[in-house]
């Protein structure tokens, strides 16, 4: 027995057939799920499944385990978004060499260092040998190897040093082309495309100029951060940050002419990123920079905290940043958070750095957003923390394959298992795809590969999520969600109706 929804009927439509033999308390409870949906404004997805024909769980699980059929399975499947990526890593190499080659940048090829003499970038650096133009790697197979090997994590080995500081160390050697902001947002415009994403919360920064660095210098510290801030936008900051929100619009408009049609049609928002690893005084600065312009732009949603989180700063003064954040918050309480917590391992620090982070960053930082939260286990309130985050609702953003190359923590024995048991919220991103090798259709399978209890039900959702809890507008949020679920619909029956064993079939999902 089922009920059949058509396309085109808003109101599901009870087979007139199959009435009479059904039984009165089964009828009162259809004619309610009638009611309901004449009550209740929007499409109903309610179904009876019928046993005989595969759902879309069903065949989920009949190819959980293959890979061949997995990755093209979550490579056609529409995305929501990428919530957690940050643009400075987000660029494959291959693409960096030809951006950095139409720039008629240099590389030393003993480092894989970039170098900018327009712009002196990095400053005053010494080569160990002859500079030579990017562009000689399309006619030199060996550099080309060579620089795509330096600048992600594609030439890591174990042997020499840890995931965690190859990578950090790859964005000093790219970090030249990293000020062409416009064409590396055209690039994640067109690779989202390609992935089936619809939309991007970019984090990205512009680098303090040498005004920002002497007014910060002149400023005093005050531990009421009320007047430090007051001293600081008076000396001159709330005109650079006016200046700041300019040129993020100037690169956003410059990364829709390069981008591809496709690429276009992706919509880009941004997440401002302040670095932790600097004394107080100039991370409060990036801090203040990141909330003003994200008060002042309709392109930037959110702020973040970013960098090194096992750094000797990030670490001696976290109470102090979360503070921060927590002022900042009630001063521009509109703005988004998400913070980066909990992206730490014994081996990293000592166990005491280990045990609230995370509910640190929730407590005082008022967050909205964790970001990696790997380090839950060792909250000294764990199960605390993850009832916290489900009952208000704070998500995880959950980054496998950085997680895996950073940290060494294999997806099987990822803490994703544990906020999925606690109904914590949970989003699927990549972080550095570009450095790291990834994207979100890999990050969907390594999921479903490595955590077998992982339903199709928790992937949908987990999908749905990164549009859910976005710093989108509500509005624009749910003109987005409703698409995506359309579209997820639409997918699920194409998949169903090609599959073999359901000739005949009419399936319907469960919003």
């Amino acid at each position: 027995m089922k009920i059949h929804i058509s396309s085109r009927q808003r109101y599901p439509i009870i087979r007139s057939e199959i009435m009479s033999s059904i039984p009165r308390t089964t009828m009162n409870l259809l004619f309610l799920i009638v009611c309901l949906s004449i009550i209740i404004p929007g499409p109903c997805y309610a179904i009876i499944p019928d046993p005989q024909c595969p759902n879309i769980s069903t065949y989920f699980d009949s190819i959980r385990s293959d890979r061949d059929e997995l990755i093209p399975f979550f490579s056609n499947m529409p995305k929501g978004g990428d919530i957690h990526i940050h643009l400075s890593g987000a660029i494959p190499p291959e693409k960096l060499i030809a951006i950095a080659a139409s720039h008629d940048l240099l590389v030393d090829p003993a480092t894989g260092q970039l170098v900018d003499q327009a712009t002196n970038q990095p400053y005053n650096y010494t080569p160990l040998g002859p500079l030579v133009p990017v562009s000689s790697a399309y006619t030199n197979a060996t550099l080309f190897t060579f620089l795509v090997s330096k600048w992600s994590m594609a030439g890591f080995s174990f042997e020499n040093q840890t995931g965690h500081d190859w990578f950090f160390s790859t964005f000093d050697l790219i970090d030249p082309v990293t000020y062409y902001d416009g064409e590396l947002i055209a690039s994640m415009r067109d690779q989202a495309a390609s992935d089936k994403i619809r939309y991007l919360e970019l984090m990205t920064s512009q680098t303090n100029s040498d005004n920002v660095r002497q007014i910060v210098s002149q400023v005093p510290w005050d531990d009421n951060l009320s007047v430090l801030r007051k001293n600081l936008l008076d000396a001159g900051l709330v005109d650079i940050c006016r200046q700041k929100v300019q040129t993020q619009a100037t690169y956003d408009q410059v990364s829709r002419e390069h981008a591809t049609p496709e690429g276009r049609n992706v919509i880009v928002r941004y997440t401002y990123e302040a670095l932790r690893f600097y004394p107080l005084k100039e991370v409060f600065s990036d801090l203040l920079q990141a909330f003003e312009i994200a008060n002042q732009s309709p392109l930037v949603e959110g702020v973040t905290l970013v960098g090194d989180e096992s750094d000797q700063y990030s670490l001696k003064d976290y109470d102090e940043h979360m503070k921060m954040v927590g002022y900042l918050h009630s001063v521009y309480p509109d703005v988004g958070i998400t913070l980066h917590a909990g992206e730490l391992t014994p081996e990293l620090v000592p166990h005491a750095d280990l045990q609230d982070h995370i509910s640190e960053a929730i407590s005082t930082g008022n967050t909205s957003r964790i970001g990696h939260g790997v380090s839950i286990m060792y909250e000294k309130d764990r199960e605390g923390v993850l009832e916290k985050m489900a009952a208000s609702h704070i998500p995880v953003e959950i980054l496998l394959t950085s997680n895996l190359q950073i940290l060494g923590i294999d997806t099987a024995d990822h803490p994703v298992s544990s906020y999925l048991d606690h109904d914590v919220p949970v989003i699927l991103a990549t972080d550095d795809p570009g450095v790291e090798c990834t994207n979100l259709t890999q990050e969907f399978v390594n999921l479903t590969l490595n955590k077998p209890r992982v339903s199709y039900e928790q992937i949908r959702e987990i999908n749905l999520n990164s549009i859910k809890y976005s710093f989108l507008p509500e509005t624009e949020k749910n003109r987005m969600l409703a698409e995506l679920n359309e579209s997820l619909q639409e997918y699920e029956h194409g998949v169903l109706a090609g599959y073999k064993g359901s000739p005949g079939c009419e399936t319907a999902m469960t919003a």
